[in-house]
């Protein structure tokens, strides 16, 4: 069994390891925050902090199931998880399911970017 990125088996029982807490805590900040999933794999290469598959750069998707892992309540609390999702889904520019329903009447804008 692979344990989730941030978590440890001590004497067969799973604990928090707070060295990969800090950085799982980073990436749902830095999303909240607006960063994109670019952003936050730029931030954590700039930081040197590995992925969970011990390669130099995460990828995207690392990011992504991350942050749409409930296993992460334990270290970022419940109402920071809830957030993320309903970011996630706020972000989502998916138009239709996998049925073809449509999904949500706008597309996701950036803040930043002017409406004219």
């Amino acid at each position: 069994m692979k344990l989730p990125y941030g978590y440890v088996l001590v004497n067969e029982e799973i604990i928090v390891y707070e060295k990969k807490a800090d950085a799982v805590r980073s990436i749902f900040e830095y999303y909240l925050a607006g960063a994109s999933l670019d952003k936050i794999v730029d931030m954590l290469h700039a930081k040197g902090i590995p992925s969970p598959s011990v390669n130099p750069k995460w990828g995207r998707a690392a990011v992504d199931k991350l942050l749409s892992n409930a296993k992460y309540i334990p270290i970022v609390g419940m109402r920071t998880y809830m957030d993320a999702q309903f970011e996630r889904e706020r972000r989502c520019n998916v138009d239709y399911d996998k049925a073809g329903h449509p999904r949500k009447a706008v597309r996701y804008q950036s803040p930043f970017l002017e409406v004219n």
